[in-house]
């Protein structure tokens, strides 16, 4: 293509690309049933609390391939949430142990793999999927949610100590880092608590542990913190209960929530 002024281009307005990890059980599939007509990659049992909920089971990266391109055909369906992606990755290494011919993980890769190769050669897979859901959502119209449970890991940052911070449960780093890139959104949903009681030296050094107090309040975060990766590029509330009514909301009192013009993310 050749580039000049008269081949600028106007952005067009999308709908986002959700990624909503957090603690089990705290209501993630819930909030993404209540979305504009969904339907379900169900990589794990999610759904059984809630009846009626259109979906496919994924059982392997073919079926997820699959449900992706059936959705390219005429259907009522307005957002697509992918129900887990911490349950599906190991159906995707699956898929990488088929292709490379091995049978463990740390043999993928060139000359028997080895250096954690598997991790690099792990992201095309993951690429096709995030490929054909966008495609779902600039073809079709469709909003997209991924969910993911948490798990707690060191990060070490360059100019500071290391500390412990919640991340999307996926055993490829590469693959979260992937993933927090594509999302519009990231929101990370936990139960709300405070600590209290704690007492510190003269150096600010804690003496005494506190105690957590909390009464069962949901929250979502949407700005990162040092506890935890978040982000959104709508200029959304930093915290929001964990609804999806509040969360729509939240979109709705930005004056562009589909064009990402107020990228804080």
């Amino acid at each position: 293509m050749s580039i000049s002024l008269e081949t600028l281009k106007k952005s067009t307005p999308l709908p986002p690309r959700d990624l909503i990890y957090g603690v089990q059980g705290i209501g993630k599939s819930t909030l993404a049933s209540q979305m504009d007509a969904p339907v379900f990659l169900a990589a794990e049992d999610g759904l059984s609390g809630l009846p009626g909920i259109q979906h496919w089971e994924i059982r392997s990266f073919q079926d997820a391939i699959e449900a992706i391109t059936a959705l390219h055909e005429e259907h009522p369906y307005k957002s697509t949430a992918f129900d887990t992606v911490s349950a599906f990755e190991p159906m995707l290494h699956r898929r990488l142990l088929e292709i490379w011919g091995v049978d463990s993980i740390d043999k993928v890769g060139a000359n028997g793999g080895g250096y954690y190769k598997w991790r690099n050669e792990a992201l095309p897979l993951w690429q096709d999927v995030l490929d054909g859901l966008d495609s779902l959502r600039i073809n079709k119209g469709m909003r997209i949610i991924l969910i993911g449970h948490s798990i707690d890991k060191e990060v070490k940052p360059p100019e500071a100590d290391p500390y412990r911070k919640y991340t999307i449960d996926l055993l490829n780093d590469k693959a979260s880092a992937l993933l927090y890139r594509w999302a519009d959104v990231v929101g990370f949903c936990n139960y709300k608590i405070s600590v209290t009681g704690t007492t510190r030296d003269k150096r600010g050094q804690v003496t005494k542990a506190g105690r957590a107090i909390g009464i069962g309040e949901r929250v979502m975060y949407l700005s990162e913190r040092p506890a935890f990766y978040a982000k959104n590029r709508f200029d959304l509330p930093n915290e929001i209960p964990l609804t999806c009514q509040d969360y729509l909301e939240a979109f709705h009192h930005n004056n562009n929530p589909n064009t990402g013009e107020n990228e804080n993310g």
